[in-house]
């Protein structure tokens, strides 16, 4: 399918924010196609006055030319990130396409890697960072689309409520020893069916899922918290510091202290800048 030649951006900008409990944006008018990426907290957002909900650990899309407003977790710190992407045209085609995805869509762990990486890139002193900036966007949007096409559930599909129920069950539950048994007697359906679910709407299975969330949450715990190694990896439900490092290196490509000190420095400097 061809597109619009000038569906490359003419500016993206990248943020991310931690809101209080009971925080609020907005009214506002958006002005471009944005991604949101929910990291934790709960999000409900007024579009033209129609109500959308927005559990921790989604993405969303936003569309240009419409009035939003945004209230947050009222139980606790809501923490999310975005991609703001100015296009002068977006193809009908492609419109159509990001229209009819699920929405939002759950936040995989490729996704939250490529926000961290073009967070990363406001940083950094290459002259091409702008254009490298706009690629990764594009990326993200490719992304999120592919993630979202594939997880669109067939007129004759099973419901999708099972899958979520699961989700939730293992998100709110990463510290415990978790089999896939008890997974899918809280999903209300059998581990056979359980993944089949998980693979047919998310391409891993639910223990990989599982181990996925873990090291997520280890990441962002480096990040946000001085907590020792050993004690992060106990919380995100690890066996071991040792057991916990391993998997960091494997999905990041970098040791827990080496992604502490990397997102350390990049407030810093920041911070310096402002």
């Amino acid at each position: 399918m061809q597109y619009d030649e000038r569906f490359w951006p003419q500016e993206v900008s990248v943020g991310e924010v931690v809101y209080p409990p009971g925080g609020t944006l907005g009214p506002r008018h958006q002005k471009t196609l944005q991604l949101v990426l929910l990291h934790s907290g709960h999000m409900r957002l007024w579009v033209d006055g129609t109500l959308r909900e927005a559990p921790s650990r989604s993405v969303c899309i936003l569309f240009p030319e419409h009035e939003e407003y945004f209230a947050f977790d009222t139980t606790g710190e809501t923490h999310h990130s975005w991609v703001h992407i100015a296009l002068l045209t977006i193809a009908p085609a492609l419109f159509t396409r990001l229209q009819e995805l699920p929405w939002p869509l759950p936040l995989s762990p490729t996704m939250t890697q490529l926000m961290r990486e073009a967070l990363l890139l406001q940083t950094t002193p290459l002259a091409t960072a702008p254009e490298m900036l706009k690629s990764l966007a594009l990326l993200m949007l490719w992304r999120y689309i592919g993630e979202g096409e594939q997880a669109r559930v067939p007129p004759h599909g099973a419901p999708p409520a099972s899958l979520i129920q699961a989700q939730h069950f293992i998100l709110t539950h990463l510290q415990e020893p978790l089999t896939l048994q008890q997974i899918a007697e809280v999903a209300a359906v059998s581990p056979f069916h359980l993944i089949r679910l998980f693979q047919k709407h998310l391409s891993l299975t639910p223990i990989v899922y599982l181990w996925q969330q873990r090291v997520m949450e280890g990441v962002k715990m480096l990040e946000q918290t001085g907590l020792p190694i050993g004690t992060i990896a106990y919380q995100c439900g690890f066996q071991s510091r040792y057991h916990f490092s391993r998997r960091i290196r494997q999905e990041t490509g970098f040791t827990p202290q080496e992604v502490r000190r990397r997102f350390w420095q990049q407030n810093v400097r920041e911070t310096n800048r402002s």
